[in-house]
Parts: C-alpha cells; sequence; structure tokens
C-alpha cells in the first residue's frame, strides 16, 4: 500500500477525532514520512520508528516525544486492522516522564525568612508548612471548618474531605485570626515578598513539601503522610518528598 494513500485513509478515519487532536496527529504521521520517506508503508520497521523518536527528542520533553509516539501507534494500528499490515508500533515503549523541577525549601532557609516576615507573612507561611494545605485550601478556611478546640481543621481539596491535626503553633495562628487571603495569587504574592526580603523563592507548594518532608523525617509513616496530604495515591506523596543522602544514614542500624 503506498504510503501517500494510508496516510489519507487514516487522516479520513480520524475525523470523529477533536480537531486539536486530529491535526496533533496528522503532524505526527507526517513528519515521520517526511523524515524516513518510503514509497510503501509494508517497507517500514520499528527500526524506523525509534530513529525517528530519537531525532525528533533533541531538545523535547519525553511527553512530547510520548505524544508523537501515540500518534505513530494509531497510524499503525489502523493499518493493521484495516489494511493486514503489520503494527510495527505494537512493541514500542513510551518514554519515561522527566521528573519536572520541585522547588524545596531548606529548614535554614525557611527560619531566615520568618526572621524578617511581617506577622500576617509569617502566619500564612507557617500555615502552609505546619498543615500542608493547599493555596485554594487555605483560602476556602472558614470557621465552621475549624474545630472548637482548634485540635484540627476540615478542608476539602480535588473532590476530596479531610482532617489535619493543628500542632501548636497552629493553634496559635488561629487564636488571634481567621482572616486569610481569598485568592490564590494573594498567597503567592506573600510567600514572594516574603522570600525576596533573603533572596529566596518561596512559592507556596514548596511549603506543602516542606510539611511532608518534615513530617518523614521525624518518623511519621507514608500513609500518615499521605491521608494529611489528601493524596489518592502514595506514588504521589513520594515525589514531594526531598530526601537527602544524609537522610539514609543509619537507615539500617535498626537490623542490627
Amino acid at each position: 500500500m503506498p504510503v501517500s494513500v494510508a496516510t489519507d485513509a487514516f487522516f479520513a478515519h480520524i475525523q470523529g477525532l477533536s480537531v486539536h487532536t486530529q491535526q496533533y496527529y496528522c503532524r505526527a504521521v507526517n513528519n515521520f514520512t517526511v523524515e524516513f520517506p518510503k514509497k510503501y508503508v509494508a517497507d517500514y520497521s520499528s527500526v524506523d520508528i525509534d530513529r525517528y523518536l530519537n531525532k525528533f527528542a533533541w531538545g523535547r520533553k519525553n511527553s512530547t516525544v510520548n505524544n508523537h509516539l501515540v500518534a505513530l501507534k494509531s497510524f499503525f494500528r489502523f493499518l493493521s486492522e484495516n489494511y493486514n499490515i503489520t503494527n510495527i508500533a505494537a512493541s514500542i515503549k513510551k518514554r519515561k516522564k522527566n521528573i519536572p523541577h520541585r522547588p524545596f525549601i531548606s529548614k535554614k532557609d525557611l527560619d531566615k525568612i520568618l526572621a524578617v516576615a511581617t506577622q500576617h507573612q509569617k502566619d500564612i507561611i507557617l500555615m502552609l508548612c505546619m498543615t500542608g494545605m493547599r493555596c485554594s485550601e487555605l483560602c476556602n478556611l472558614q470557621p465552621e471548618n475549624i474545630a472548637p478546640n482548634l485540635s484540627s481543621v476540615t478542608v476539602q481539596g480535588k473532590g476530596k474531605i479531610r482532617t489535619i491535626p493543628c500542632n501548636q503553633t497552629v493553634k496559635e495562628i488561629l487564636s488571634r485570626s481567621i482572616h486569610f487571603p481569598k485568592n490564590r495569587k494573594s498567597v503567592y504574592i506573600i510567600c514572594k515578598k516574603a522570600g525576596k526580603k533573603v533572596g529566596k523563592n518561596l512559592p507556596p507548594h514548596c511549603l506543602r513539601r516542606f510539611f511532608a518532608t518534615s513530617l518523614l523525617h521525624a518518623g511519621v509513616s507514608l500513609l500518615i503522610i499521605q491521608k494529611c496530604l489528601g493524596h489518592a495515591s502514595i506514588q504521589t506523596t513520594e515525589i514531594y518528598l526531598g530526601l537527602s543522602s544524609s537522610f539514609l544514614l543509619g537507615c539500617t542500624d535498626c537490623l542490627d
């Protein structure tokens, strides 16, 4: 089957997909056939796809390369199911996703920021790093979400309701005031201004990571940390943790 006929048939086949998906699939298949021109689709092999992806991957994220692979898999699966042509893309595996850079704040740097922060900035920063709340959860915190004795707060994030225990620091903040920012942008501005005073970047979400890592260093179970953060999967919790090599020191002593 000529390549031009095969691509025309495939492009007609995907007409029911969204316009964005159609355009992406067409672009990926066209790029592949231009980079590795052949007269008949039966002349292609899995090696050609691997070579194309390796070339395409230069300077791009693995997620982008995987999207092109999905398009090629769809193309060759269509040919296999409709024209009895070997699906050469079936055995090709997706590439592992790049681990995104996740800012982390050390205890030393956090102490420096808190030392020069205003009381309001300090309250917001401590509420985030002592509870692990998301910005949106802090902004939506209402008096009825706080236990009468200030022992815990109940928040709702990403459709899930969870209860977070409050330590003494959080109890003191809640006893003074519950006037927290009403939107995430305000929280970002507060944290940014506080961090800037000592030349540190302080995105609010890194305080959620600080919370998780601090609990782990204190010996709290990963399952408990998962519950506190409100993660559906423990794998999600694991990527929040900033573990240095020093954390491993002595970890096997209990086996002696």
